[in-house]
């Protein structure tokens, strides 16, 4: 019983980061302009949004259903916000800040 309730409090724990991490990257994602991630040769913005949002709801099922490092689909769009806040937004900043 003990253990249950260790690994139920740490994916609760993984689950909120995981949640307030997507939605630091939608909010991310709706401030910058399009063309700029044209421009770094990524997804267009609609695509990003699109996978971003779909994630919010999945990440929040599964991850009530069994945690978020055990259902397959929970990983996959953890893997969409961790790509998009360590690559493209690095890209979009590099980008605006004018070091390109």
């Amino acid at each position: 019983m003990f253990y249950e309730n260790v690994m139920f409090g740490i994916d609760a724990v993984l689950v909120g980061i995981m949640l307030a991490l997507t939605v630091w990257a939608i909010i991310h994602c709706v401030a910058q302009r399009p063309d700029a991630f044209t421009a770094i040769g990524t997804l267009p913005k609609g695509g990003w949004l699109g996978l971003l949002i779909v994630g919010v709801p999945i990440m929040i099922i599964f991850g009530v259903a069994g945690g978020i490092s055990v259902i397959p689909l929970g990983l996959i769009f953890t893997g969409c916000t961790l790509f998009y806040l360590l690559d493209v937004r690095a890209g979009i900043k590099e980008l605006l800040e004018g070091r390109w």
